[in-house]
């Protein structure tokens, strides 16, 4: 399996996985995606929302003015009862600044709501021409192997990758990760490695996509409806060209297992809550009819102890998988591969030790003491902010669906009359230094494309020409400053 020249082999070529590529084509790393769909970016599949910090880096891929373009600035959030449509609050965005006026003000962009199907072309169409061929479909991975030198995988049309190494972002049923896991102990069996049903779910949801109703049923697109009750809730999201209803229902019991759900299961499921108002107005039965895409699963909830081994690795729901209601999942997928790339580029671009000059492109294979380094700074740099937020989601979605008596008290009777300054910081202390600690890409030289922030970002964007200003400047102040004195 040994390579000369570095590749890296990406399974999935989902919004992670093409995230992925883009980092990997600007450090200039080899790479093929393998993705089991038949095309990359099919009309499938709900929302995602974006957060200023991943809006950043997708700046830096050079796709922002697109994003901007195909996606919905989130304006408002309105709470409402899911039995009867009452709505408790209403948080607009020029009064109470829990959306966009916050982010603007603070990180300098909105959160934006996009047709996942859309972002996926957009990810795809970030990459160069050359770089797209290496995006292959209807590759199913039916087998995963590794050494010392090297990795191979196998797809189920009898097409074998060779490469240096693997990544998992084929999501939450990963082979990548089975993979990973059987090799791990076969070659130790006594090795501290997390379960083969690694995640635990409490809730499931359906959701789908339908055409928006007006403005008289539930806002203008970019708001935002969340409708409680007890052990089940709603979410409806009005998008620049369509809407997302998601309808979140409690299990009977926790459960590591993993069912499918067929299309009859989808519909039994919504017309059971067909009743629920995801808008003061208007009802799932209104509006479920009228779907262009639906779908059901149940939510797995965990973090992985271990996210790598030997030459296989682990971003996204692969390694992290988190309830839905916040909207994190793919927020932090990002995070997963913007610190990955930064940590393969310091990797295959020092010095090694019979060349102490900087190497200006990648160059062979650093070996596996040196990736397992780069594989451990990552997954340390990453479980923190990962842990936090599956808390968060987890939070959100039982607080939601009232999961107890406590949260039914602070959701119904408590937060709904919160002052305006609460809110504020509520959502400052919440999200604001969430966001203010998104990574970038440290190779990847650019302007700051939110210069109107007021919070200071935690991790600047490399800008050499910005870097000689300003120490230019400093010495002129220097040097200026010593004349006056004489």
């Amino acid at each position: 399996m040994a390579n000369g020249n570095f590749k890296v082999i990406v399974v999935g070529g989902g919004p992670v996985g093409l995230t992925m590529a883009n980092a990997l084509a600007k450090a200039g790393i080899d790479f093929v995606v393998l993705e089991l769909r038949p095309a990359v970016a099919e009309d499938e599949g709900a929302s995602l929302v974006l957060g200023p910090q991943s809006m950043r880096v997708l700046a830096q891929i050079g796709i922002l003015d697109h994003l901007k373009s195909i996606g919905m600035e989130v304006i408002e959030c309105r709470l409402n009862a899911a039995s009867d449509g009452y709505m408790h609050k209403k948080l607009p965005a020029r009064d109470v600044i829990l959306t966009q006026t916050t982010y603007l003000i603070s990180h300098g962009c909105a959160a934006y709501m996009f047709n996942r199907a859309h972002l996926v072309r957009a990810l795809y169409d970030g990459l160069s021409e050359s770089n797209k061929s290496r995006v292959l479909t209807n590759k199913k991975v039916t087998d995963v192997s590794a050494d010392a030198s090297g990795v191979s995988v196998l797809c189920g049309d009898g097409t074998k990758y060779d490469g240096s190494i693997v990544i998992g972002a084929d999501g939450v049923h990963s082979m990548v990760r089975k993979r990973m896991r059987e090799l791990a102990l076969k070659a130790s069996p006594e090795i501290d490695i997390d379960e083969e049903k690694p995640f635990v779910s409490e809730y499931k949801t359906a959701w789908c996509s339908f055409p928006l109703q007006g403005d008289e049923k539930g806002g203008p697109p970019g708001s935002v409806w969340w409708g409680h009750s007890k052990d089940h809730s709603v979410q409806y999201l009005l998008g620049n060209d369509r809407a997302w209803m998601f309808i979140y229902e409690r299990l009977p019991a926790p459960t590591r297992e993993s069912p499918r759900y067929t299309e009859a299961d989808t519909v039994a499921f919504v017309e059971k809550w067909g009743d629920l108002f995801i808008c003061d107005n208007m009802q799932v039965k209104d509006v479920f009819p009228q779907r262009y895409h639906g779908g059901m699963t149940i939510l797995q909830e965990g973090v992985l102890k271990r996210w790598f081994w030997g030459r296989m690795v682990l971003v996204g729901d692969a390694a992290h998988k988190f309830t839905s209601n916040q909207g994190l999942g793919y927020n932090d997928g990002l995070d997963d591969t913007t610190i990955l790339a930064n940590q393969l580029y310091q990797v295959l671009h020092a010095p090694s030790q019979n060349d102490k000059t900087k190497r200006t492109e990648s160059k062979g294979d650093p070996g596996l003491e040196v990736l397992s380094g780069a594989f451990e700074r990552y997954q340390n740099a990453r479980m923190k902010g990962a842990k936090e937020n599956c808390a968060l989601s987890a939070t959100t979605t039982r607080l939601s669906a009232w999961r107890n008596s406590f949260y039914w008290l602070f959701d119904w009777w408590a937060r709904p009359y919160f002052p305006y300054w609460l809110d504020v910081w509520m959502v400052n202390y919440m999200f604001s230094e969430r966001i203010r600690n998104g990574p970038v890409l440290d190779f990847v030289e650019s302007e700051e494309p939110f210069p109107t922030a007021s919070v200071p970002w935690k991790y600047p964007i490399p800008n050499r020409i910005l870097a000689a200003f300003c120490l230019i400047t400093a010495v002129s102040l220097v040097i200026s400053g010593r004349y006056r004195a004489y």
